[in-house]
């Protein structure tokens, strides 16, 4: 009789009491566990790095790591210029970067130094260790965005609708997309996750009358660090500026404690920018002249950037353009997620909570500086003019929003599914099934991928990593390898690595002068180039100058002229190919 009460008992906590909430947890969690492993260990997972800004992070991230500071082995024309039109000089030792945002690099820098001994890539490296680690550390940072977004949506709305939202989240292949890609995304997920915790904690004291500036605070201190991260986020931070201006009393201290703690987190950022290249902004801001002064592609890699005639008028119709462009895709912005959407209706529906109608304005405005900020710098167009781009834009700000336009957007749906007046359980479960079903297409696709046969182990085309490393082998620290590719051979290769120069005449200025300070020894060109467009890309597009390089059709007595006079086919299938100033792959007697 004991033993039949204590097993009642059993299926009475499983089914109902305080261990039911720790099963579907567990629950949880072993099925996230699961996606993960597939994608890390199965042959149609992980394949490396495929974005160039990611492969960028990396090895400044691993030159923080080695104590050299916040410096790259990927030279653009473009900053070689701005070094010596602001400051005169080029430090080709410590090449500090003036591109990039500094967190993302500055977190990952302590993890990569735990693999250190990974840091040379054999043969037998087909997918290293450290590309590994920088995936799962933004693994990490999406399960942070998905709890906080979860608490988030149990303070607004209530914890059934959270779960459902976060499901969204968790079966949303884009959060999956941007882990793997080694982009910064998650990070800044949670970063702006917490930024909106914060914010919706203040507006919860603000409606009870209590003291708000610590959660100010504390939301200021997020976007401060979201900026340090990306710093298109502080776009963002300017529509959370003007909400907090109209609801936060006393409005100019808010708006000032809000702005001023932004400021104190990104001012060092700014001082250490016009210290080392004489802008405060660094680089960066060349990416507004793409699509106005050519491609980025053209633009940082010129000697002399066509800063000239800029202008409103291009910027206008780029704008233009890019938000039509944005909101003619929202959908596939938003994640796919159907739902995430109609948060935009959900504008006009008035919430119960006072707290939950007034928040929805705030991410109005938050989501219009996004759209914005992309729309000035550009976003939907292959990054870097490279036809090998994955399913995802560094510019992208749109998934951040996700969380709570689903949210919205489902607290709406089901608002009105129950004023149809259906209450038949089946129906109502069938209903929210669909929803679901509808969500999720893309991660279905990808699940049944990643169980399927095996379509290749790494990112090719154009990205083989050994043979990559193999440049390391012919090369020494101290000399230069002008590529189509540079931010992979800086990665791979750990080699500096100067993006091709618009013209040959550069090329051979740069070099016969010494303006950086080291020899150009190599000649690296891959399917970056090889396999774009020949009439449109490489005859007279941004490639014309090197359309005879890239088409092989420079060979023997013709390259007497140029200064890289031998040269060797690589892999695969012959489609790489490495001039040099000398025989430097010849197998070496001992």
């Amino acid at each position: 009789m004991a033993s039949e009460t204590w097993v009642q008992n059993f299926v009475h906590k499983l089914e109902e009491g305080g261990w039911a909430t720790w099963v579907r947890r567990i629950l949880v969690g072993m099925f996230i566990v699961f996606i993960i492993s597939l994608w890390m260990f199965r042959e149609n997972g992980f394949k490396g790095l495929s974005h160039e800004f990611a492969m960028e992070q990396a090895q400044i991230s691993r030159e923080i790591a080695r104590g050299n500071g916040f410096s790259t082995k990927f030279i653009r024309p473009a900053a070689l210029y701005q070094f010596r039109q602001n400051t005169g000089r080029f430090d080709l030792d410590h090449t500090p970067d003036t591109y990039h945002a500094p967190l993302n690099p500055l977190i990952n820098a302590p993890f990569l130094k735990l693999v250190e001994k990974s840091w040379r890539l054999t043969t037998k490296d087909i997918i290293s260790a450290p590309d590994r680690m920088l995936v799962a550390i933004q693994f990490a940072w999406m399960l942070v965005g998905w709890f906080i977004s979860y608490l988030t949506m149990a303070r607004l709305f209530d914890k059934r609708l959270a779960v459902f939202g976060t499901w969204m989240l968790i079966l949303c292949q884009t959060f999956w997309d941007f882990a793997i890609s080694g982009l910064p995304q998650n990070l800044l997920f949670a970063l702006f996750s917490t930024a909106v915790y914060c914010l919706v904690r203040a507006v919860e004291n603000r409606v009870a009358e209590q003291p708000t500036w610590r959660w100010l605070l504390g939301c200021a201190l997020a976007f401060g660090l979201l900026g340090l991260a990306h710093a298109l986020t502080l776009w963002i931070a300017a529509g959370a500026l003007i909400f907090i201006t109209i609801y936060f009393p006393p409005r100019w201290l808010s708006a000032s404690l809000f702005a001023g703690v932004i400021l104190l987190c990104y001012a060092p950022w700014m001082v250490r920018n016009a210290h080392v290249c004489g802008n405060a902004v660094g680089l960066g801001w060349y990416a507004g002249l793409s699509e106005i002064k050519g491609t980025e592609n053209s633009i940082m890699r010129s000697m002399e950037p066509p800063f000239s005639k800029v202008s409103p008028r291009f910027f206008r119709n780029k704008v233009q353009a890019k938000v039509i462009s944005q909101t003619n895709h929202i959908v596939d912005h938003l994640g796919g997620i159907i739902v995430a959407p109609v948060f935009f209706i959900a504008l006009l529906h008035l919430f119960k909570r006072r707290e939950t109608s007034v928040f929805r304005w705030a991410m109005l405005l938050m989501w219009l500086g996004a759209l914005l900020g992309a729309s000035v710098f550009g976003i939907g167009a292959k990054p870097i003019g490279q036809p090998f781009a994955p399913p995802v834009d560094p510019n992208d700000l749109h998934v951040l929003f996700v969380p709570m336009f689903t949210a919205y957007g489902l607290a709406f749906v089901l608002v009105l599914w129950t004023r149809v007046g259906i209450t038949v359980p089946l129906v109502r479960g069938g209903f929210i099934a669909v929803l679901f079903i509808l969500s999720s297409l893309r991660f279905i696709g990808t699940f049944i991928e990643l169980n399927g046969p095996a379509k290749g182990r790494v990112q090719w085309p154009p990205y083989v990593p050994p043979f990559i490393a193999v440049l390391g082998d012919w090369t020494t620290e101290r000399e230069i390898i002008a590529t189509d590719m540079p931010w992979a051979v800086a990665w791979y290769g750990d080699r500096k690595s100067l993006w091709l120069p618009i013209s040959v005449q550069d090329f051979v200025e740069l070099n016969d002068y010494n303006k950086l300070n080291g020899k150009v020894v190599g000649l690296y060109l891959t399917p970056v180039s090889g396999n774009r467009n020949f009439v449109g890309d490489i005859i007279m597009g941004d490639y014309k100058e090197w359309a005879v390089f890239i088409t092989r059709q420079i060979v023997g007595p013709a390259l007497r002229d140029f200064p890289l006079r031998e040269v060797t086919p690589l892999p695969l299938d012959n489609q790489c190919v490495f001039y040099a100033d000398r025989n430097r792959w010849a197998p070496k007697e001992d």
